[in-house]
């Protein structure tokens, strides 16, 4: 009995609050950090470099082959019959030639899948990037929208009250209430649209479903970095590394396929026992290449060489010319932006409180007012499209250059 007092606070105390401790919030660099470790894409990618290290490994040894054991008997019939025998094992010993060209093969594979990791990231950096801005822009419109619905509440409440002294037309009425219910949809509109922007970010970076996370970050509208600069790193990019890297591969398999038209070496040694004497025997194993000159190989290898200079050399340029393109574009996307912000922006909060005034005044009419609002909210929203624009622009520019990593 003289507990029963302490079960509600203990129950208070002990019961999770809703949301409380639970919410994430994400910045732009804490959603990079966490694709660059947590997508499927970059563990796969990492999987594959530690194939490539296994596989450089093996092709170090200097012995790649087992060595083999061969034993042979009978039964010599003379007049003293007696058991012979004959054991030797023999060691093929790999030239040099073979195992530089399987190093050289497997680094390059090696190299390649890095090369992929980070291309891998480039791509996925991108996507998170991308879509984190749509979901700023989207928090943004929504914020501008729910501004404009409390605008139009605002004013449907006063057309209704001066309908009721008999001030307001029933048009009017019924126009204040249609901008009351188009800015509620579209303030609806876009924080679905928000949310389902959320929902794919969190999908990107491994998140929970269900955990809560709150986005914070401005819509970056630097400006560019000088195009020669960016193509002057642009054998950095990823993809770009790594069909270098694949031709590379390439050539050692031709390497390979040219030691496979020389003789092998090998060693062997052995003891035999015939007619009572012990022998023991040493030798060189030589394998001619008789039979596999190595010929599909060296094709196989110059073929996929040949096409992989021509894909590299291809890739390359269209990656320039990309970057061109790109930088061109957010040259213009920017103007654009910077045109309304000096221009258009900083006359659109007087607008209003003036239009509302006139409004009150008996200056100008419901209609007049509502369509000077629809213009502010457009030229809003219009420069936050062009920010948009400008910022995804900016991150195609950054991953068509190879600097997004």
């Amino acid at each position: 009995m003289r507990l029963r007092w302490v079960w509600p606070w203990a129950a208070l105390l002990l019961y999770p609050l809703p949301g409380y401790g639970q919410e994430r919030v994400l910045t732009i660099d804490e959603a990079l950090a966490l694709a660059r470790e947590q997508a499927a894409s970059v563990v796969l990618a990492k999987g594959r470099i530690e194939e490539a290290r296994a596989r450089q490994a093996q092709a170090g040894r200097r012995f790649q082959e087992n060595p083999a054991l061969e034993v042979n008997g009978g039964l010599r019939r003379a007049e003293d019959e007696h058991f012979d025998f004959e054991a030797a094992v023999s060691q093929d010993l790999y030239s040099g030639s073979r195992r530089t060209a399987r190093l050289a093969g497997t680094r390059a594979a090696l190299e390649r899948a890095e090369a992929e990791l980070e291309d891998a990231r480039r791509l996925l950096l991108r996507d998170v990037w991308t879509t984190f801005v749509r979901v700023v822009a989207a928090q943004e419109r929504a914020a501008f929208l729910a501004r404009s619905r409390e605008a139009a509440d605002a004013l449907l409440s006063a057309t209704e009250r001066r309908y009721e002294a008999g001030e307001a037309t029933a048009l009017e009425l019924n126009r204040a209430r249609t901008a009351a219910a188009g800015a509620r949809a579209g303030q609806g509109s876009a924080e679905a649209e928000g949310s389902a922007t959320l929902a794919g970010l969190k999908a990107l970076l491994g998140l929970d479903p269900g955990e809560a996370v709150e986005v914070r970050g401005p819509l970056p509208a630097r400006p560019p970095v000088e195009v020669e600069s960016l193509l002057a790193g642009l054998d950095r990019r990823p993809d770009l590394q790594a069909l270098a890297a694949e031709l590379r591969e390439a050539e050692a398999e031709v390497l390979l396929g040219q030691a496979l038209t020389r003789p092998e070496v090998g060693v062997r040694g052995g003891v035999a026992r015939e007619e009572g004497a012990e022998i023991v025997t040493a030798g060189v194993v030589v394998t001619l290449p008789f039979h596999n000159r190595g010929e599909e190989t060296l094709a196989v290898g110059q073929a996929r060489a040949d096409a992989l200079r021509q894909a590299l050399a291809a890739s390359r340029r269209a990656a320039e010319m990309e970057v061109r393109g790109w930088h061109s574009a957010l040259t213009r996307r920017l103007a654009a932006a910077r045109e309304l912000e000096q221009t258009a922006l900083p006359a659109l909060d007087d607008n209003e409180s003036l239009a509302l005034k006139s409004f009150e005044a008996g200056e100008i009419n419901l209609g007049e007012l509502l369509l000077i609002r629809r213009e502010i909210l457009e030229t809003r929203l219009a420069y936050l499209d062009r920010l948009l624009d400008a910022s995804l622009t900016r991150l195609e520019l950054e991953s068509a250059a190879g600097a997004l990593r």
